[in-house]
Parts: structure tokens; sequence; C-alpha cells
């Protein structure tokens, strides 16, 4: 999963990139008029959480009836661009917290606003996006790599297997743990565990 965290020139003193399960590679901002003028950049890729990593104990549940969108909260959707920015606030004057540069990553809602929702993502840090940014469709992420299969049993036939990071979409999920997944870059779909796919939870 890959996100850049975004550091004021400003606060200078203050640039440290934030650690996580994967090491982090700073970019440098070459000297240049233009340069200067941009904030400098660290990336951070991050490992995907395993099955045992949940990320979905301390949701508050606020029913649709009582929120602005008419959707339930906590709920999954998905960025709906390749480049997204998660800010401190539900404003655009909250500064640029995380980068987001998937497009089609789940997200969990926790909260929202008439325009804004705070999302939590899936090593568990809260931004607020606008709500034009986020998308309804259910996506998830692989935990590790898994075969993708005819039938929701292990023992059917394998259809393809799909990388550890990978994103599917997903489509109902039975009471025995299989769900139903597509992966649309290859034109392919199939069953997988539930347990193996982050944003396949039921909230």
């Amino acid at each position: 999963m890959l996100k850049m965290r975004i550091i004021s020139r400003l606060a200078f003193t203050g640039m440290l990139a934030a650690a996580c399960a994967a090491p982090s590679v700073a970019q440098t901002v070459p000297n240049t008029p233009d340069a200067v003028k941009r904030p400098s950049v660290a990336r951070i890729v991050e490992d995907v959480p395993g099955p045992s990593q949940r990320m979905t104990r301390d949701l508050i549940r606020v029913s649709a009836t009582k929120t602005p969108s008419g959707f339930r909260v906590p709920r999954y959707v998905s960025l709906k661009y390749s480049l997204s920015n998660g800010r401190t606030g539900p404003s655009a004057d909250h500064p640029v917290k995380w980068q987001y540069k998937r497009r089609g990553l789940p997200m969990i809602v926790v909260a929202e606003t008439e325009t804004w929702r705070k999302v939590r993502d899936a090593n568990g840090d809260e931004t607020w996006m606008k709500r034009r940014l986020l998308d309804g469709t259910r996506m998830v992420l692989v935990r590790s790599e898994i075969a993708i299969r005819a039938k929701p049993r292990s023992d059917a036939a394998k259809r393809a297997v799909a990388a550890k990071g990978a994103l599917l979409e997903l489509g109902i999920c039975n009471p025995r743990g299989w769900c139903r997944v597509i992966d649309k870059n290859r034109n392919i779909n199939g069953y997988a565990l539930r347990s193996m796919l982050w944003g396949a939870e039921v909230l």
C-alpha cells in the first residue's frame, strides 16, 4: 500500500517520515526555483495487515437515518482517483496528512459531515476526505498471495493467483466465508476466502 506524507517546508524542524512495517524511501526535491515552492515528500511503503490484525473493533455505529449521507457509519468505500489527499480535518484549510496514490483502495468511513468523510485505511490511519474522492464500489485488498477458485471451496479448480496487495472488486460473500471477487485488470472472476481480503469484513 503506497501512501505519501506531505511535510511543509515551513515545519522543517519536524521533518521525520512516519515509520511502518516496511522501510521508507525519501524523495529529494531538486534545487530549482520551481521546486522550492513545493513541499518535501517522504514516500512510505506499508505492509498489508494480516488476518489477525483488525482495524474495526472500536468503530462507533450510526444508523443511516442519522447520517448526512443517508448511509450507515461505519461502511466501506473505495478511492475514486489515483491521487487523493487525506487531510487532518474536514476543510481545505487543514493540511494534507496523507496522499494516497492508488485508485480503488478500500477505506472505512468512520464519521462524516455534509461534504467530508473521515476515513480509516488498512493500516489504521485516519484522515478527512471530500466525499467526491470516494466511491461506493466495494473493493478488497489481498492480505497475502491467494488462489482465486472457480467455486467457493478449497478443492475447486484454481483460476488465477492474486498477489499480496492486489486490489479486487468484491461480490457477495456466503456464510462459509467465501467471497466472489473480480480482477478487472485480467478479466478474471472467482472465489476467495473472506479472511484473506481486507475490506470484506462485516462492519
